[in-house]
């Protein structure tokens, strides 16, 4: 039968069964095609982070109500990275062998609570010139850790007045995590890395307490400055590298809030011993 003779409905029925046939057909390339795809997209957005927004809203007495709003902001991982490294260098400390300015800058440190520097205690021993955010300052050692490799600095005078970093407690480490190593001696150099393993390295005596100390590795291949702060993307401290942590490989650290829980058991043993007195 030639299509010429066929009647309308004949033709209104031939032409809905090629439309159904084609729309199975294009069905079937989709799912093929969508079963090819890689099976990782790379997303522009890599973090989700939720706020509280409060808004004053007047109520039908005229009265002001407050009231509170859930808002979803979107933010993107990079930008936060970026943002922490360049908070993060404001806190950076550069320390010179000597207290010439002339002499090779031979360590690192995070400036901590009330201008405190903490760094490599194989690098210093005693008055050295330091460098905060490009001002020069006169640090000498006012404690020291031996068994961590860290030793604690603090300004003879006048001490930096940078926002003070901010530690983290070991047990909020995670494998797989960001980590960012802040370094260079004569220019800010930057070593991205993951958090590898966090391993037992020693127990430290504290007063009465003897608390366990950890060493973070991290990818970090590079070789880096002595004293090198690690972060996280959030710009909080992690650890610091040492003589100590550099035997266990070059992109390991001294846990931060190990140093801390050390110093503060010591703190507080000391109280006690001269409340005794």
């Amino acid at each position: 039968m030639e299509i010429e003779e066929l009647t309308k409905s004949q033709i209104i029925l031939l032409v809905l069964l090629v439309s159904f046939v084609t729309s199975i057909a294009t069905g079937i390339v989709t799912v093929s095609l969508l079963a090819q795809t890689p099976p990782a997209i790379t997303q522009t957005i890599n973090r989700v982070v939720e706020r509280t927004v409060e808004t004053v809203v007047p109520s039908q007495n005229q009265s002001a109500s407050v009231v509170t709003k859930e808002t979803t902001v979107v933010v993107k991982e990079d930008d936060v990275i970026a943002q922490s490294i360049s908070n993060g260098f404001g806190g950076v400390a550069r320390i010179y062998e000597g207290i010439a300015t002339s002499s090779p800058i031979i360590a690192l440190g995070a400036v901590t609570g009330n201008g405190t520097i903490v760094t490599d205690l194989s690098q210093v021993s005693k008055e050295h010139t330091v460098s905060v955010n490009g001002e020069f300052y006169r640090y000498v050692v006012s404690a020291k850790i031996p068994e961590l490799g860290i030793a604690f600095m603090v300004a003879t005078g006048t001490a930096p007045t940078v926002a003070a970093f901010k530690g983290v407690d070991v047990s909020s480490i995670k494998l797989g995590q960001t980590m960012i190593g802040l370094y260079g001696a004569r220019s800010n150099r930057v070593a991205m890395s993951v958090a590898s393993s966090v391993a037992d390295l020693k127990e430290v005596k504290a007063g009465d307490e003897a608390i366990q100390a950890h060493v973070i590795e991290t990818t970090i291949t590079e070789t880096i400055t002595a004293g090198t702060p690690l972060i996280n993307i959030f710009g909080d401290l992690v650890g610091i590298s040492t003589g100590v942590s550099r035997t266990d490989g070059k992109g390991s650290f001294i846990s931060f809030g190990d140093v801390t829980a050390i110093l503060n058991a010591s703190s507080k043993a000391a109280e006690s011993t001269a409340g005794t007195e």
